[in-house]
């Protein structure tokens, strides 16, 4: 989304020809000078650290078999009709080592697109045509019921609010979409029984419209908030106890708490818990003993331009681990780019993180929480400490994809890694000390794996003789921890610390 162009309401007072001439005229100017209305420009003076000589391909994570069957719960939520084509191929047998899914058995419910792609074509039933008299595809998707072509899905634009009471002639509507949702047009849906509801740029009380029967039925939440902002939307997901939701998707909100209520304790069929950038700082402790969670992402929880360091707390902001790589695109220019200034560049050009908003506590939190059939776990891009305990695997027998890269972690790397299942072990910008478990080593004797531990200086060991690792792990020295020091402002002190070289792994007569 793009920023709104800045401007000032203009109201009727008194003489108000006069008014409104004065109110036009400063709009006028609002648009000239965007900078005094506080939009950013560029990096606003923030300097941009990159590693010498970036984008270095030898300093990406080891990549071993076909990287996109090693993880397809992401693509369940594109809406490339190339990625769908692409899924469908790999997942023609079931969940197998070309088809990870990571837990995710019903598509419908976890993509709102994925009814509209596979949608079939055609003019609906005459029962649900006079409705909404309009074909299958696009922002309606039907499928085929008892011979019948049937509307299942809808999307409502944001000027379309006033239709949701129609909504209730469809019987066989499961799943909608809403764009730039409201109190007024959530609470025109709570008569329905969906189980999919997708909210594109919410207000902060849409939620709390949420009723019954509405709530009981609901399985499947995704909010997706405002990008174009400064600071994103305050989200009270108390609003949702009740529901008993399997599959739970965020990105770009400011959950209020800093972390899930203790009202989510009684959701015992959660399997799927994706909260991108949603700027939790405590442990979800609301979910402890939760059998049913196969997959938690929570990555870079509180990420931002380099403008934006001026408007918040700022204390020990590093930039990101993509940014100062330059791993945000394949095309060189686009990842050594600067920020436009947009508030919702974050995602694609330069960017930082910060702990206030982050996770910051000890990893072994996580380990505690009793997640016996997690399978997957991100949280890269926080500020997470501590070591990664030795029971790893007693907690978390079944999990195959970790990534903890760009953190603050410590510590000796666990020999019980190299005994988990993995397709997926990414541990590269952190502290971690010692020598690394032949176990852990031989996880690249596997057909397919991702594994990362560049970049920790402490590290030593043997590498295998494989890839890019031919000539042994690189890190010698470590670029992620360039610190903004103190508050914010033009021209940044970004200190660079780099400590010496211990990675010395070499491949050569080891044993």
């Amino acid at each position: 989304l793009e920023p709104p162009l800045p401007h000032f309401e203009c109201q009727k007072p008194r003489l108000w020809q006069m008014a409104m001439t004065i109110c036009r005229q400063l709009s006028v100017l609002s648009l000239w000078f965007p900078l005094a209305s506080g939009q950013p420009d560029g990096n606003c003076g923030v300097s941009i650290p990159r590693v010498p000589g970036a984008p270095d391909k030898r300093l990406e994570e080891l990549v071993l078999g076909d990287p996109d069957s090693m993880d397809l719960e992401d693509l369940l939520f594109s809406e490339n009709e190339d990625d769908w084509q692409h899924i469908h191929y790999n997942c023609a047998h079931g969940e197998s080592s070309s088809c990870r899914t990571f837990g995710v058995e019903h598509w419908n419910l976890t993509s709102f697109w994925y009814n509209v792609i596979t949608s079939p074509q055609g003019e609906p039933d005459p029962e649900d045509f006079a409705v909404v008299p309009e074909r299958c595809g696009g922002r309606i998707a039907c499928r085929r019921i008892k011979g019948r072509l049937r509307i299942v899905t809808m999307h409502l634009a944001e000027d379309e609010h006033h239709l949701t009471w129609k909504l209730q002639k469809l019987p066989h509507l499961f799943a909608v979409a809403l764009d730039g949702a409201t109190k007024k047009a959530i609470r025109g849906l709570s008569s329905l029984k969906l189980q999919l509801l997708r909210l594109e740029y919410p207000e902060a009380s849409a939620l709390k419209a949420l009723r019954q029967p509405l709530l009981g039925s609901l399985r499947s939440l995704q909010i997706h908030g405002r990008q174009d902002q400064l600071r994103w939307t305050a989200i009270d997901l108390r609003a949702v106890c009740g529901a008993d939701l399997m599959y739970f998707h965020a990105f770009a909100i400011n959950v209020v708490g800093g972390t899930l209520p203790d009202c989510w304790r009684t959701m015992r069929n959660l399997r799927t818990f994706y909260c991108s950038t949603c700027m939790m700082h405590l442990p979800p402790t609301a979910l402890r003993g939760l059998t049913s969670l196969t997959s938690f992402v929570a990555f870079r929880q509180w990420e931002m331009i380099p403008c934006a360091l001026q408007h918040v707390n700022s204390s020990n902001c590093k930039v990101s681990w993509e940014t100062l790589h330059g791993t945000k695109s394949n095309d060189v220019e686009e990842a050594m780019r600067d920020s436009t200034g947009e508030w919702s560049d974050f995602q694609e050009g330069p960017s930082f993180i910060c702990p206030a908003a982050s996770y910051s506590f000890a990893f072994e939190e996580f380990v505690k929480l009793g997640w016996s059939n997690i399978r997957k776990v991100w949280l890269d891009g926080n500020f997470l400490t501590g070591t990664i305990p030795a029971n790893i695997k007693e907690a978390w027998p079944k999990l195959e994809s970790l990534d903890l890269y760009d953190n603050s972690m410590e510590g000796p790397i666990p020999e019980a890694l190299g005994q988990l299942p993995f397709v997926k072990l990414q541990l590269q910008g952190n502290r971690f000390s010692g020598k690394v478990p032949k176990a852990v080593m031989d996880l690249t004797k596997r057909p397919d794996i991702i594994l990362g531990l560049q970049e920790n200086p402490e590290l030593e060991g043997c590498a295998p003789d494989v890839g890019h690792w031919k000539n042994g792990i690189p890190g010698g020295r470590r670029f992620s921890q360039l610190m903004v020091q103190g508050k914010a402002a033009r021209g940044h002190d970004l200190r660079r610390k780099a400590e010496g070289a211990k990675l010395i792994v070499a491949h050569g007569g080891c044993r």
